[in-house]
């Protein structure tokens, strides 16, 4: 009797051993779905964040080529006008006034460019130091009170 006893015992230790498997199992796959959703999710963000990349990378270039046209355009202009100014004044005098006038207009368009985009200055000067708390700031004068009292 004692050996029916342990095999009811065993079978009745592996019926529950499969049937607390099979809860584990159950509770540890609801998890899945939704974890592949989301990386279908994550994976459709990337390739519209790839997408946009390219757009603005191909927008630039774009921008980069007109730029570059109307500069071309520019240039050619101011070259036919300096031809025309010289097939049409008769008045050497005018010429020149007129050439050094476009001279200096492209004189100051380069030096624009150069003296007017200077790079951020987000430091202090060095006799203050450079990460010094009080640059910039005006020391308030706090009165003292009455001794008298």
């Amino acid at each position: 009797m004692e050996a029916n006893i342990d095999w009811t015992l065993i079978i009745l230790t592996f019926i529950v051993g499969c049937g607390v498997g099979a809860l584990i199992y159950h509770l540890l796959n609801t998890n899945t779905g939704e974890n592949s959703d989301l990386k279908q999710r994550m994976n459709q963000k990337e390739m519209e964040f790839v997408r946009l990349n390219e757009n603005v990378s191909e927008h630039f270039a774009r921008t980069d080529e007109l730029l570059a046209g109307m500069e071309k355009n520019y240039q050619n202009l101011v070259s036919h006008l300096q031809s025309g100014a010289e097939s049409f004044c008769d008045d050497a005098s005018l010429y020149k006034r007129i050439s050094k006038k476009s001279r200096q207009n492209d004189k100051q368009q380069t030096d624009y460019t150069k003296e007017d985009h200077h790079a951020p200055m987000d430091y202090a000067p060095k006799t203050s130091g450079t990460l010094s708390e009080d640059f910039g700031l005006e020391r308030e004068e706090i009165p003292e009170p009455p001794k008298g009292l």
